[in-house]
């Protein structure tokens, strides 16, 4: 048995999810899709077309892949990356073609091919990844990264390729977050191990901005519906899940350089967001962190109270120079639940290799860390560095402006006592001005 869809595609269908209705016969046990668009590519840039599937009752998973041939098998064992397996549920599903990208002036050609299979006997079961386990540790500062992705989604190494990158790179922790899908989480847990904590989540990917749903491990629908469904919406849920919201890589280019990575929602500019990305990829990545850090402190001087993450986005094995800016938390201890507690807080610094710390105290007693709030009409600031080279330097911003630099001179400590400001934080800088360290800021509230 075969279906078949075929249509065109012009700009008036851009930004839109399109559903394709079908039936599943009763005995089904394996459904195959076959789906090709074209042109792929116009002059510099490329139409995205991506893919949705969802059965009866739930979705079956997001394929979030740029291909202009695309597969997806599904039976009762084995699924492909980014999709769940399981029975195949008689009755009517939805392969939804989202239309991430079609370009000015461009027709865009689909076909869709749909066939299943019926087996007599199913005796295979699905494969059961056992979960892994990481030995309790207690408080400290621990490495790590929040944004993540695999073949689940756009990457080109499985987790397993993901898990032992981080290995590599010494962390504590790492995070995966493929694309509108939880397909890989199952297998990422199966390898924590007592070097490594592996957390989860997903990235929500629409066409006007991206963010990290981190801690959950249903996914929850990540569609924007105009007058139905809001972006601020999508955060509650994820808060009542007990995750967290993550705007990311707010200032990366949009459309047509990067589908819908520029942040363009108005609701949440930041509203009720409390975290935001502000190191994407290496710091003088494409995603222009620069204007991001710029971003964040213009928030900070709304009177937002935000904490700034980094995430490497790493989609495959980068090149051997390739440095990241990794998120150092103060944690109570290695679980996914404290660190992302810790995160919450605002206990963290970002860091491509210099130690920081960030600490203050008043007349009163009360002594605080990165993330807190310090009060009193006049306070105490103090920074301490270290690994820092000979030529980097340590600035302090207060509200915004730069309040003080000096050289490192490799390590160091100083203190600052000033009055009437609002928040702080400390940066290290390179000689060509790059951001090696960044503290989340202690805020100030005078008497």
């Amino acid at each position: 048995m075969h279906i078949q869809f075929a249509g065109a595609l012009t700009e008036q269908h851009n930004h839109q999810h399109i559903d394709h209705f079908f039936s599943v016969p009763e005995g089904a046990t394996r459904l195959h899709i076959d789906f090709e668009y074209a042109p792929k590519r116009i002059g510099r840039y490329g139409n995205l077309l991506t893919l949705s599937l969802f059965d009866p009752q739930h979705e079956r998973g997001t394929g979030h892949r740029g291909q202009p041939t695309q597969q997806v098998s599904i039976s009762h064992t084995e699924a492909t990356p980014g999709y769940h397996a399981g029975p195949l549920q008689p009755g009517e599903w939805n392969l939804m073609i989202n239309t991430n990208l079609i370009l000015p002036d461009a027709t865009v050609s689909y076909e869709i091919r749909i066939a299943f299979g019926f087996d007599a006997d199913i005796t295979d079961m699905p494969r059961v990844w056992p979960p892994g386990t990481t030995a309790p540790r207690g408080p400290g500062w621990y490495r790590g990264d929040l944004h993540a992705h695999t073949l689940h989604s756009d990457g080109s190494w499985d987790v397993d390729g993901l898990a032992h990158y981080a290995r590599s790179q010494q962390l504590d922790f790492i995070t995966l977050t493929d694309h509108n899908t939880v397909s890989g989480l199952d297998h990422m847990h199966s390898l924590a191990s007592d070097d490594l904590l592996v957390m989860g989540g997903f990235e929500l990917t629409t066409f006007y901005g991206h963010a990290l749903a981190l801690g959950v491990r249903e996914l929850i629908e990540w569609r924007v519906h105009p007058d139905e469904r809001s972006m601020t919406t999508i955060q509650q849920e994820i808060e009542a899940a007990g995750g967290l919201f993550v705007i990311a890589h707010p200032e990366c280019p949009g459309d047509p350089a990067c589908t819908g990575c520029h942040w363009d929602y108005p609701d949440l500019m930041p509203g009720r967001a409390r975290i935001v990305e502000i190191c994407n990829e290496h710091w003088d990545s494409f995603s222009n962190n620069e204007a991001a850090l710029q971003l964040w402190y213009q928030w900070l001087n709304q009177g937002h109270r935000l904490v700034a993450t980094s995430g490497m986005d790493i989609h495959g094995e980068p090149p051997p120079a390739r440095v990241y800016l990794f998120d150092v938390v103060y944690s109570d201890s290695l679980s996914e639940s404290a660190v992302l507690a810790a995160v919450r807080q605002g206990h963290l610094y970002l860091s491509s290799g210099p130690q920081l710390a960030f600490s203050g105290h008043n007349r009163g007693g009360q002594s605080v860390m990165m993330g807190d709030t310090l009060s009193g009409d006049s306070v105490t600031l103090t920074a301490e560095w270290s690994r820092c080279g000979n030529t980097d330097q340590v600035r302090l911003i207060v509200d915004g402006d730069l309040h003080d630099s000096f050289a490192a001179d490799a390590s160091g400590t100083k203190s600052w006592t000033f009055s009437g400001k609002h928040w702080s934080v400390v940066e290290i800088r390179d000689a060509d001005d790059g951001l090696l360290a960044v503290t989340n800021p202690i805020f100030i509230q005078s008497n």
